[in-house]
């Protein structure tokens, strides 16, 4: 299960080639699109991920990498996924907010028709634009009941305040929402104080930066708020400086709920079997804290009690299928 993901930041070096390549390519777009899968600093990997969505100029575009994605996430035996999407991008450039989703919909569904990860949209706001950008968003949920999971709140944490979307995200709330919101990654623990406090956010996207304060430590734990951590995506946009230096181990020791997951998988070159594999053989954690860790994605998210209880217990399933054959081997 991954429940921190953005849509326009899975996009493959190869499709987007094939989209570079495609009649109508903004001409301010550089003449090579691998140069924008390396990134040396947080700012310019905003810089890029804004690049990489000019490549997307069509619904069929949308819908063509919800199918990517979905057989990537197969390939790593996800079952489902909560996915960020920006739609205020797109309808600022004339492309039709429900042409877009049916189209992402309509993919999604042949996919999970084929056996493959079943996906719930998260529609992010691009903090930088202010309240207009998330009023927008709301608007484009309003036009789609049932359809959306919940709103969240990315880009640059330090461009406005949180109170400017306070009541954007208490209307969401009445709309039968779920609310998330990106703090504590680029920013300190005071923005996901905010997150917490003034936006009442579900869960924090990041939110590392709650290591460096034991008040908030404590609350995040008291309260119960998952983090959608995600740590290559730390280290390829510059915001922790080493393996050694992710806090990572230390929120697991505080108690927090931790959760895993890859944030923009191709533009960090990463997945999340990859990411798993980080936490035992980079941040050194057992294999009963990284069980947890699988378990509390579940757990936390936006998923039907229901399919919550039967992921669970396929994971319990596989999990006991690997101690046997690991009992096996050793015999």
């Amino acid at each position: 299960m991954e429940i921190h993901l953005h849509l326009e930041g899975s996009i493959s070096p190869a499709r987007l080639r094939s989209l570079w390549k495609s009649s109508g390519r903004d001409p301010s777009l550089p003449s090579s699109p691998e140069s924008l899968y390396r990134h040396r600093s947080f700012p310019e990997f905003l810089q890029h991920f804004a690049q990489i969505t000019k490549a997307l100029r069509r619904p069929e575009d949308l819908g063509q990498i919800t199918k990517d994605l979905c057989r990537r996430l197969k390939r790593q035996n996800v079952a489902a996924a909560e996915v960020f999407f920006s739609p205020v991008i797109f309808t600022r450039r004339g492309i039709p907010f429900l042409e877009m989703l049916d189209a992402m919909d309509e993919a999604a569904a042949r996919e999970r028709a084929r056996g493959r990860a079943a996906l719930g949209w998260i529609l992010d706001g691009v903090r930088q634009w202010g309240a207009e950008g998330m009023e927008e968003n709301l608007r484009c949920a309003a036009m789609a009941p049932g359809r959306i999971l919940g709103i969240g709140l990315g880009g640059d944490e330090r461009s406005v305040p949180a109170e400017a979307f306070a009541s954007l995200f208490h209307s969401a709330r009445q709309m039968g929402l779920r609310t998330v919101a990106h703090a504590g990654e680029f920013d300190g623990p005071a923005s996901v104080w905010k997150a917490v406090e003034v936006l009442g956010a579900e869960r924090i996207g990041h939110g590392i930066r709650a290591a460096e304060d034991p008040l908030l430590l404590a609350m995040l734990r008291r309260r119960r708020i998952p983090l959608e951590v995600c740590p290559t995506s730390n280290l390829r946009t510059g915001v922790i400086r080493s393996w050694r230096d992710h806090p990572l181990p230390r929120l697991v020791a505080a108690g927090l709920r931790i959760t895993v997951n890859t944030d923009d998988p191709a533009l960090f070159q990463t997945s999340l079997l990859s990411e798993y594999r980080a936490l035992r053989r980079r941040l050194g954690l057992g294999r009963a804290a990284v069980l947890n860790i699988q378990r509390e994605g579940v757990r936390a998210s936006f998923l039907s009690p229901s399919e919550k209880r039967r992921i669970l217990q396929e994971l319990k399933g596989k999990t006991s299928r690997e101690r046997s054959e690991g009992r096996k081997t050793a015999r």
